[in-house]
C-alpha cells in the first residue's frame, strides 16, 4: 500500500497542480492586499472585519472553493476508472496487494496531497498578502489566526467531494464518464444557484428560500462558518456582511423601520440563516461521506476489471 501511497500522492502533487495552487494563492493574496491599501480606515474593528470578510471569501470561493474542488475530483475520478481504462488495474491486483489496500492507498495519497496543496496556496495567499499589504502585527495576527479554520473547512470539502468522485470512479470504466457527473454537480447546485441569487439580489428580492435546499454554497456556507466559529467567527456590519449574504447565503438582512435604526445607514438587520442548521448540515454531509466511501470499498472488491 505504501507504493501505491506515494505514487498516487505524487500524482496529486503534479507540476500543474502545485503552480496553479500557489499562483491562485498568489493572486488571491495580490487582491486582498490592493483592497487593504485603498480602504479608509475608520476604526479598527471594522477595519478588520473588512478584511477578514475579504479573505473568508476569497478562501471560500476560490482556495477551498473551485479549485479545491476541480483538483480534488480531477485527481479522486481517475484512481480507479483510469488504471481499469489504460489496463494497470490489472498488473495492480496481480500482485500481492488487495483490492481494499488499493483503493486505500490510493485514497490516502489524495487527501495527504490536496492537503498539501492547499497548505501551499493559503500559504502563498498570506504571504503575498503581507508583502503588499500594509498591516500592523495585530491586524495580521488576526487574519492568520484563521489558518488553522481554513485547513478544516478544506479538509471537509476534501473528503466529501473525492468520496463522491471515488465512488465514480469504481463504477465507470473511463475517467471521463467519472469526471463529467461531477462537474454537472458543480455547475447545477454551485454555480446555478449562485447566479439565480445574484439576480434576484439585483431586484431586490431575496424570496427564493426553497432554493437553500439544494445550494451547495448556503450548505457549504453553513459549514464555513461553523468551521470559522473557534477562531472569531464571521462578524462585521450589514454593508459588510452584503456579500457572504449574497454569495454564501449564510446571512439574511431584514429592512427595518428607518425610526429603529440607531445611525441612518443601518436601515437592514443583518442575522444568520439558520433555515438548515449548521450542526445538521455538516452531519449530513459527513454522513454522505462515509455512504459514498463503504460504497466504494463494496465496489471495489467485486468489481470486473
Amino acid at each position: 500500500m505504501g507504493v501505491i501511497l506515494k505514487r498516487t500522492l505524487q500524482r496529486t502533487l503534479g507540476l500543474s497542480a502545485v503552480i496553479i495552487s500557489v499562483l491562485a494563492g498568489i493572486l488571491g493574496g495580490f487582491v486582498l492586499a490592493r483592497s487593504a491599501e485603498i480602504m479608509n480606515v475608520p476604526a479598527f474593528g471594522y477595519y478588520l472585519n473588512q478584511r477578514l470578510i475579504e479573505q473568508h471569501t476569497t478562501v471560500f470561493f476560490l482556495i477551498c472553493g473551485v479549485l479545491l474542488m476541480v483538483i480534488v475530483s480531477a485527481v479522486s475520478t481517475g484512481l480507479i476508472a483510469g488504471e481499469v481504462h489504460e489496463g494497470t488495474f490489472r498488473m495492480l491486483v496481480a500482485k500481492p496487494n488487495s483490492r481494499m489496500s488499493i483503493l486505500l492507498g490510493k485514497i490516502l495519497g489524495m487527501l495527504i496531497g490536496a492537503l498539501m496543496l492547499m497548505v501551499m496556496s493559503l500559504s502563498a495567499m498570506y504571504l503575498m498578502n503581507y508583502v503588499c499589504g500594509s498591516y500592523d502585527g495585530n491586524i495580521f495576527g488576526s487574519l492568520l489566526s484563521y489558518f488553522p479554520g481554513y485547513l478544516l473547512y478544506g479538509l471537509i470539502v476534501t473528503l466529501f467531494f473525492s468520496s463522491l468522485a471515488v465512488l465514480l470512479s469504481c463504477v465507470a470504466k473511463k475517467r471521463i464518464i467519472a469526471l463529467l457527473p461531477m462537474l454537472l454537480v458543480i455547475i447545477l447546485v454551485l454555480v446555478l444557484p449562485l447566479v439565480v441569487r445574484l439576480v434576484l439580489s439585483i431586484r431586490g428580492s431575496f424570496s427564493l428560500d426553497a432554493l437553500g435546499y439544494v445550494d451547495l454554497n448556503y450548505h457549504f456556507g453553513s459549514i464555513f462558518r461553523w468551521c470559522m466559529e473557534p477562531f472569531g467567527g464571521i462578524n462585521g456590519t450589514a454593508g459588510q456582511l452584503e456579500i457572504p449574504t449574497m454569495l454564501m447565503n449564510i446571512f439574511r438582512q431584514t429592512p427595518i423601520d428607518p425610526d429603529l435604526a440607531h445611525s441612518p445607514n443601518s436601515g437592514v438587520i443583518t442575522t444568520v440563516n439558520n433555515m438548515i442548521p449548521a450542526g445538521i448540515v455538516l452531519t449530513v454531509y459527513l454522513a454522505l461521506t462515509v455512504i459514498n466511501y463503504t460504497a466504494s470499498f463494496a465496489i471495489i472488491r467485486r468489481k470486473d476489471v
